[in-house]
C-alpha cells in the first residue's frame, strides 16, 4: 500500500424522500436529478464514482417513472460507476426496531442484486438524530466493517477517524463528519466559488483552506472531502476540481472512487484510532454545528403508535405464523410480508418517522401504515382460520371450543379478556333477580377439566360479528376475564359448555374501596386520581403515580421549546373521578378521570408569546387494572386532546433517589445518568433531559428492587431529572403548529382521540431486562382467541408448542422463512440482554436435520450441535445471533 497522504473526494446526493415537500414533489426533482447523473457518467469518463446516498428505494422511484432508462442505469451500477446500498431507506435508528433496521438492509441487498450489483459495504447514516448502541454489531452483521456519521458527537473530543464499538465489542472504523456543513463541508466551498465567480487563483485558496482544515481533525494521513449536499444534484465539473486539488497537493494521491478503498486503507491506522462505545447523543457544541435533534422522538405520537403495531403485527404475529404454515404443508407466498415491510420501512427515513415534516407527507405514511398491517392481518388470520376450522363442529347443543393462541416463544400464565359469541337464545340463561337483565348461564373447562372461574364483563346482544371465514353472522357476545395457561408459541383449547344453574363466581380480587391486591402487588387509588402500587415482596411503597404535568409548546416537530412565558398545569390539583369498572375472581380495573384545565392555544401578539388565558378541558381517563398473578398494573389512557401548543407527559416518582436510570434500545439495555449535563448550557445545543427509549425506562435501588414503566406502544421519549423524588416522566405528546417552510399546519396538533397503553412493573433483585424484554413482549402481543361451535362430546386437545426458547437472558427477536424462501428451513434470530454470557435452549416440534450460525444476510457461518429436538444457544454479552434451522417436513 502506497505510504502517499490520501485525499478521496465523494460525489453523491443526500436524498430526502420526503420532507417539506411530499414524495411526489421531490421524486419530481429526483427523475431530474437522475436523468441528468446518468447523462454524466456516460459522457464523462473522468467523473468516475457517484454514491446514491446509500439508499436502494431512489431506483425504484426512478424506474416506475423512466423504465426506459433502467438498462442505462443498470449499467453504471454494474461497472462501479453508482454506487447503491446498503440500506432500502436510509433510517432513523432510535424509532425503529431493530428487526426492522435488519430487513431495511436485506432489502437494500436484494433491490441492490435486482440491479446487477452487490450493496455498498459501508454503514452510512450521515444525517440520523443521534445512534444506537447496538449499529455496529447491526452492520458488521452485514460484513460492513465502515461508518460515516455526523449527529452525535462533537469534534472538540472526536477526530476523524475514530473507532465505534457496540455493548458486545463489535467495531466500526468511522468517519466524524465536520461540526459545520456536515455532508456538505467541501460542497459548501464550491458553490460559493462558483456563485461568487471566483478567479481560478482565489477558488484554488478555498479549495486549499478546506482540505488542510479537514487534514488537521486527524493525524491519520487519510482525508475525505464531502461533495454532497440535501437534493444535491450531480456536479458535471468535478473532474477540473480533481486536476486543482492534484495541482495543490502532488504528494498526494487523489482518488474520486467507491469509499470502500478509503476504509481498507484506514485499516492500517486502526491502532491510532480512539474508541467511542455505545450509543451517540451528544448535542451539537460549537457555532454552526449541526444540531443532534431529540424531541422527533415525541413528535406525532400516531405515527410511533401506528409504526410500532405494524412491527408487532409483522414480528410476534405475520412472520413466524407464516413460517409455521409452511411447516406444516400450507404455503402462504412470502412476497405477501416482504411486500409489507416494504411499505413499512418506506415509512422510515428521518424526515418520516420522525414526525418533522409537512402535513402531507404524513397523511401518505397513514396508507403505507395501513397496507403494511392489513398484509399482516390477513396473513395471520389465513393461518388462524384453518387452524379454527379443524375444531369446529357442525352440529353443536351450545357448547363452544375457546381457541387461545400464543405468540411468544415463552409459556404464559396470564389473565385475559376475550369474547365468546353465542347464538341468539341460547339454551341456558338466567336472570338477576327478577329478569332485568339475562345472561348466558355457562362454564368454562380446561383440557383436564377443571373449571375455570371467570368474571363476566359485558354483554352485547344482537351484535354482528365476523367468524374465521370472514363472514357477517348475528350473536350474542360475552366477554368474559379468566386466568389461562399458554404453551410457548402454540394452542390451548378451552371447552364452553351450558349450565342448567345459574354461574356466579363470588371471589373478587379487590374488597375494599379503590383497593385491590394479588400475591405480588397491593394497589390503591389515592384521592387525587394518583396511585400507590406496594411491593408485598419488600414492602416497597411507590405513591403518587400517574399525574400529569401539561407545559407550553413553542417548537416543531424537531424541538420541543417553551415560550418564555409558560405556565405548567398540574393534575394534582384537577377534578377527578374514581369508579370500579370491573371486580372479578382474578382481575380489578378502576376508572380514573381527571378533568384539567389547560390554556386553550399560544398567544402571539405584538409583545410576545404566552400561553391563552382561555381554557379547554383536557379529559384524560385511565383504566388501571391489576390481574391475579401480575406483578405489574397495566394502564390504559384515553385523551381527548382539544388543546393546541402545548406538551403533555405523565409523572412517575419512584422515590429512588439513584443517579442513574435505564432505558432498553434495540437489542440492548443502557444505563444513563440523570439530569442533563449543566456544562452544555453554553454550547449551541444544550443537553436535554428527554433521552430516548424503546418503550421501558426505570430505576432501581442498591438492593435492586425498583420500578419500570413499559410501553406497549408510540412511547419513545423519557426523562429521569436530578429530583428527590427519583421522577421518571414519559412524554405522551406534543401539539404544535410549526412545520418546515409553511405558515403553519394542523396536523401536528394532534387535535381528538388519542390512546396510550403501558404498565408499572414492581422489580426486585432477580428481576432481568430479559424478564423486562419479556413482559413488554406480553404487554404488546394479546392472546388471539376465538369461539367457534363444538358439539357435547368434544374434548379439548392437550395443549400444543410448536417452538420455544427456555427463560434466561437471551430473548428471541424473529423467527420466519428464510429470505431465500428455502421449504423446511426457519431463521431464528436471538440476542443476549445481559453483560455476561448467556445460555439458551431452543425447542421445535419437528425433527431437527441441521444448525448452522448465520450471518444476517443468513448465510451459513458454521454448522453447530443439536439434537432432534432442538439446540443449545450460548451467546457471548449483548450479542445479537442469527441461526437456520433444517427440519424434516
Amino acid at each position: 500500500m502506497s505510504s502517499k497522504p490520501t485525499i478521496y473526494y465523494y460525489s453523491s446526493t443526500h436524498w430526502d424522500r420526503e420532507w417539506y415537500e411530499s414524495f411526489q414533489g421531490f421524486r419530481f426533482r429526483l427523475v431530474d436529478m437522475m436523468n441528468e447523473m446518468i447523462d454524466v457518467l456516460e459522457t464523462r469518463p473522468e467523473f468516475q464514482t457517484f454514491h446514491l446516498d446509500g439508499q436502494t428505494i431512489v431506483l425504484e422511484d426512478f424506474n416506475e417513472i423512466a423504465p426506459e432508462k433502467r438498462e442505462r442505469l443498470a449499467r453504471l451500477i454494474q461497472k462501479g460507476r453508482l454506487v447503491v446500498g446498503p440500506w432500502y431507506v436510509m433510517p432513523d435508528e432510535f424509532l425503529v426496531s431493530g428487526e426492522s433496521l435488519i430487513r431495511n438492509l436485506q432489502i437494500g441487498r436484494r433491490i441492490s442484486r435486482e440491479w446487477g450489483a452487490e450493496p455498498w459495504k459501508y454503514g452510512f447514516v450521515c444525517d440520523i438524530f443521534g445512534h444506537i448502541a447496538q449499529m455496529p454489531q447491526i452492520f458488521n452483521g452485514f460484513d460492513i466493517p465502515y461508518a460515516l456519521l455526523g449527529r452525535g458527537l462533537n469534534e472538540h473530543d472526536v477526530p476523524a477517524h475514530f473507532r465505534w464499538s457496540s455493548p458486545d465489542g463489535s467495531e466500526c472504523l468511522t468517519f466524524k463528519l465536520q461540526d459545520h456543513s456536515s455532508y456538505g463541508a467541501f460542497l459548501v466551498v464550491l458553490q460559493h466559488a462558483e456563485k461568487q465567480r471566483l478567479s481560478m487563483e482565489d477558488t484554488k485558496q478555498a479549495i486549499q483552506k478546506a482540505i488542510d482544515l479537514e487534514k488537521s481533525r486527524s493525524p491519520i494521513p487519510i482525508t475525505l472531502l464531502m461533495d454532497c449536499q440535501d437534493h444535491a444534484r450531480i456536479r458535471p465539473n468535478t473532474g477540473e476540481y480533481l486536476e486543482m486539488i492534484r495541482e495543490l497537493y502532488p504528494d498526494a494521491e487523489i482518488k474520486h472512487t467507491n469509499l470502500e478503498q478509503m476504509g481498507g486503507q484506514l485499516e492500517s491506522f486502526k491502532e491510532q484510532m480512539p474508541i467511542r462505545q455505545g450509543e451517540l447523543n451528544e448535542p451539537g457544541k460549537n457555532p454552526g454545528s449541526t444540531y443532534l435533534i431529540t424531541h422527533t422522538l415525541s413528535s406525532r405520537y400516531p405515527l410511533k403508535q401506528a409504526n410500532d403495531e405494524c412491527q408487532i403485527a409483522l414480528e410476534k404475529w405475520a412472520e413466524p405464523l407464516a413460517a409455521l404454515s409452511g411447516l406444516r404443508g400450507r404455503f402462504i407466498p412470502q412476497t405477501y410480508t416482504q411486500l409489507a415491510y416494504k411499505y413499512l420501512i418506506a415509512n422510515h427515513p428521518h424526515d418520516s418517522i420522525c414526525g418533522c415534516s409537512i402535513d402531507q407527507v404524513h397523511e401518505d405514511m397513514r396508507y403505507r401504515f395501513s397496507q403494511a398491517k392489513e398484509i399482516a392481518s390477513l396473513v395471520t388470520g389465513s393461518f388462524l382460520g384453518k387452524e379454527l376450522k379443524s375444531v369446529e363442529s357442525e352440529e353443536s347443543d351450545g357448547t363452544r371450543a375457546l381457541y387461545l393462541w400464543n405468540p411468544l416463544f415463552f409459556p404464559r400464565r396470564c389473565v385475559v379478556t376475550l369474547d365468546i359469541d353465542f347464538d341468539p337464545g341460547y339454551t341456558a340463561q338466567f336472570q338477576e333477580p327478577f329478569g332485568y337483565e339475562p345472561k348466558n348461564s355457562f362454564r368454562i373447562y380446561d383440557c383436564q377439566g377443571k373449571e375455570v372461574p371467570y368474571g363476566l364483563c359485558q354483554i352485547k346482544r344482537n351484535y354482528n360479528a365476523k367468524d374465521h371465514e370472514r363472514a357477517t353472522k348475528t350473536v350474542d357476545r360475552h366477554t368474559v376475564t379468566l386466568e389461562v395457561e399458554l404453551p410457548a408459541m402454540g394452542s390451548a383449547v378451552y371447552k364452553v359448555v351450558p349450565s342448567p344453574v345459574p354461574t356466579r363466581y363470588l371471589e373478587r380480587l379487590s374488597r375494599y374501596d379503590r383497593e385491590a391486591e394479588n400475591e405480588y402487588v397491593k394497589l390503591a387509588v389515592n384521592d387525587n386520581g394518583s396511585i400507590s402500587v406496594t411491593d408485598k415482596r419488600s414492602g416497597r411503597i411507590y405513591d403518587n403515580l400517574l399525574s400529569y404535568l401539561d407545559d407550553g409548546e413553542i417548537g416543531d416537530g424537531w424541538y420541543h421549546a417553551n415560550p418564555v412565558e409558560d405556565r405548567i398545569v398540574s393534575s394534582g390539583g384537577a377534578a377527578c373521578t374514581i369508579e370500579t369498572i370491573e371486580n372479578g375472581p382474578v382481575r380489578t380495573v378502576f376508572q380514573i378521570t381527571h378533568e384539567m384545565n389547560v390554556p386553550k392555544c399560544l398567544d402571539q401578539n405584538p409583545h410576545g408569546l404566552r400561553r391563552s388565558d382561555e381554557q379547554v378541558k383536557l379529559v384524560i381517563r385511565s383504566r388501571i387494572g391489576l390481574s391475579q398473578g401480575a406483578h405489574y398494573v397495566d394502564v390504559e389512557t384515553d385523551i381527548n386532546n382539544q388543546a393546541r401548543d402545548h406538551r403533555l407527559r405523565l409523572v412517575v416518582p419512584t422515590g429512588i433517589e439513584s443517579s442513574s436510570y435505564f432505558v432498553n434500545q434495540q437489542f440492548a439495555f443502557l444505563e444513563r445518568k440523570t439530569g442533563h449535563r449543566t456544562e452544555t448550557q453554553s454550547w449551541k445545543e444544550y443537553d436535554v433531559p428527554e433521552k430516548q427509549m424503546n418503550g421501558i425506562a426505570g430505576k432501581r435501588n442498591k438492593d435492586g428492587t425498583g420500578l419500570a414503566f413499559l410501553s406497549a406502544y408510540g412511547l419513545h421519549e423519557c426523562a429521569a431529572p436530578d429530583d428527590r423524588n427519583g421522577t421518571l416522566h414519559i412524554t405522551l405528546y406534543r401539539s404544535f403548529r410549526k412545520t418546515y417552510l409553511t405558515n403553519g399546519e394542523e396536523g401536528g396538533q394532534l387535535i381528538g382521540p388519542l390512546r396510550f397503553k403501558y404498565a408499572l412493573a414492581v422489580m426486585d433483585a432477580s428481576t432481568t431486562y430479559a424478564d423486562l424484554n419479556r413482559l413488554q413482549e406480553h404487554l404488546q402481543t394479546d392472546v388471539f382467541s376465538s369461539s367457534v361451535k363444538v358439539n357435547e362430546t368434544f374434548i379439548p386437545a392437550e395443549p400444543i408448542s410448536y417452538f420455544r426458547l427456555s427463560e434466561s437472558d437471551i430473548c428471541l427477536s424473529v423467527l420466519k422463512r428464510p429470505e431465500d424462501g428455502k421449504q423446511g428451513e426457519l431463521i431464528v434470530r436471538c440476542y443476549n440482554l445481559s453483560e455476561d454470557p448467556s445460555s439458551a435452549r431452543f425447542t421445535c416440534f419437528r425433527r431437527v436435520k441441521k444448525v448452522t450460525e448465520t450471518n444476517l444476510y443468513e448465510e451459513s457461518v458454521k454448522e453447530i450441535a443439536h439434537d432432534p429436538d432442538g439446540f443449545d444457544i450460548h451467546l457471548g454479552k449483548w450479542k445479537i445471533q442469527t441461526f437456520r434451522i433444517e427440519l424434516e417436513i
